[in-house]
């Protein structure tokens, strides 16, 4: 029997003879070697180079809209599958629920707070439903191996 290959997977850009960009997964352990080169981490695989993503625009090609993640302004790229709370006065949308202590948040830029703010209350309540119905689901149901008589 042999052993199974070890995999830790990166997505990476693909740098290609006509320079366009194509997002690939490498396993880490099938790369030969790593430089570095303008700042940027270089992977080579036999005679293929695969850049490190720097850049949150490139990582937004990777994860888009479609895939819940939206840029809310030019710091972030944020899940809005995880989003339960969003608070217009001060312009963050919130991951949790807890109202005392440090609340993890991402700041939305006042730019696209109104073409974004519609787009966000759906995705909150269709959080919110699904989180429900996970629940509900999730539930064990009970049952008594000796129910109790009544006296």
């Amino acid at each position: 029997m042999s052993a199974e290959k070890p995999c830790k997977w990166m997505t990476v850009i693909e740098d290609t003879i006509d320079s366009t960009s194509e997002f690939k997964t490498i396993n880490l352990y099938d790369v030969d070697y790593i430089e570095s080169e303008n700042r940027r981490l270089v992977y080579y695989i036999g005679d293929k180079r695969y850049l490190q993503i720097t850049k949150l625009s490139e990582m937004h090609q990777v994860l888009n809209e479609q895939d819940g993640f939206v840029s809310l302004d030019r710091t972030n790229l944020v899940n809005l599958n995880h989003v339960k709370e969003y608070d217009e006065k001060l312009g963050n949308v919130y991951f949790d629920h807890k109202q005392e202590g440090e609340r993890t948040f991402a700041t939305i830029a006042k730019m696209k707070q109104k073409i974004l703010s519609p787009l966000i209350h759906r995705t909150i309540a269709n959080n919110f439903d699904l989180q429900r119905t996970t629940t509900i689901k999730s539930e064990p149901k009970q049952r008594w191996i000796n129910k109790p008589e009544k006296e």
